[in-house]
């Protein structure tokens, strides 16, 4: 029997191709609403430091300036996709170039930007690590004292005996020792990558709706919209049933937007400011404070 398929071996319509080239898909920083703010947020200049003080009084005087807040604003509200270690904006300490420490929310984007750049904060600079290998030696500063105490924490596989280590993990398949016995060959090497941005070519956005019951309308660059959701929630201490994350096209992803970014500092500013803020992360912002893959360090050994 001679078969002939429509599918294989004809070309495919990519779905979204027409909308695409004609400018009609529609990302989250296309997303416009009545009375719409611009949302700039603030970020740490330092790898580690204490906030010693903020002073966003400065602020408050440029021409179109609705919304200012700092990590005082939302003391103790941490967020991460499953371990709660990040805060949505720092109130005592820093961790990382790129770390959120203040935000404001204005008529322009230009009037946002100027404004940041009033705020003034007074940082006590600490010891800082750059790669997992020196932060686990014994000298190194600690950079969270209790992993433990974070919601989410992986509590049964802590490596507590690990400085500055999180989680240890082991898994093992078939006797090891009695396939390296058999092995012909064996090689063992270690290697190192570093960390790295995803180079996709939407920056993240972040818009947030809250109406006058309460219920927050919002839409982000994440494809997991449930998940950010739930980490909105989580992290502001909201109901998710009062939340609807609206899905828009995500401008490239691999492994990069599974996560919330600046959604509830884009919350907080709406709240203050009572009208939708919209936060569109720069280029810069990307590639300090967004979602990279982590640096790592691996041994590999195998036998052949």
């Amino acid at each position: 029997m001679n078969m002939q398929s429509t599918i294989i071996g004809a070309p495919v319509t990519q779905i979204e191709g027409p909308s695409k080239v004609t400018g009609q898909t529609r990302y989250a920083a296309d997303v416009d609403l009545p009375g719409m703010l611009w949302g700039k947020i603030l970020r740490s200049p330092h790898p580690h430091a204490r906030i010693v003080g903020i002073d966003a009084s400065k602020a408050w005087s440029v021409p179109g300036v609705k919304a200012v807040v700092t990590g005082q604003d939302a003391p103790g509200h941490l967020m991460g996709k499953v371990l709660r270690d990040m805060p949505v904006l720092c109130w005592d300490r820093v961790r990382y170039i790129g770390d959120r420490v203040a935000a404001v929310a204005a008529e322009t984007p230009e009037a946002a930007e100027e404004a940041i750049l009033l705020i003034e904060i007074d940082y006590e600079l600490l010891p800082a690590v750059f790669d997992p290998m020196e932060a686990m030696k014994p000298d190194a500063p600690l950079i969270h004292e209790d992993v433990a105490s974070y919601v989410g924490a992986p509590v049964d596989v802590l490596a507590t005996d690990v400085h500055n280590g999180q989680t240890r993990l082991a898994w093992a398949k078939g006797d090891l020792d009695e396939g390296f016995r058999q092995a012909d060959i064996i090689l063992e090497h270690s290697f190192a990558v570093p960390s790295r941005h995803q180079g996709y070519l939407e920056p993240f956005a972040s818009v947030i709706s809250i109406d006058d019951t309460g219920r927050i309308q919002a839409w982000c660059s994440s494809k997991a919209p449930f998940r950010a959701r739930l980490q909105l929630a989580q992290a502001m201490g909201l109901q998710d049933e009062d939340i609807r994350v609206n899905v828009v096209s995500v401008g490239g992803d691999f492994g990069g937007k599974g996560d919330t970014r600046d959604l509830p500092v884009a919350y907080l500013l709406a709240k203050m400011s009572e009208r939708p803020v919209k936060i569109v992360m720069s280029y810069r912002e990307e590639l300090t404070a967004s979602n990279p893959t982590h640096p790592t360090f691996a041994t590999i050994k195998s036998g052949m």
